[in-house]
């Protein structure tokens, strides 16, 4: 009874999936590391955006604003999480 609930059998050998990784790391070396335009501009735009999130939460916070602050810490969350997006991104390709 308690074999139904065991884990299940690997299937393939360790070797092609050593293969299957190796062919996976070749592939994403031979992409090129070059910033594009497209690349700069978004996170230009991100980062100005993130700023002016934070500078509008703590406008908000020092006028007692509620909806100023919820709005900037929304914009300062998003883009925040875009320019992480955009990080791990280039971190992958180096």
């Amino acid at each position: 009874m308690m074999g139904a609930y065991s884990t299940a059998s690997r299937h393939g050998s360790p070797r092609a999936a050593e293969e299957t990784v190796s062919a996976t790391v070749r592939q994403m070396a031979s992409i090129p590391a070059a910033r594009t335009l497209s690349t700069m501009l978004l996170r230009i735009s991100a980062w100005a955006i993130f700023v002016g999130g934070g500078a509008a939460a703590v406008l908000g916070i020092a006028g007692l604003h509620v909806e100023i602050t919820v709005a900037g810490l929304i914009l300062a969350c998003t883009s925040g999480l875009v320019l992480l997006k955009l990080r791990a991104s280039t971190d992958d390709t180096d």
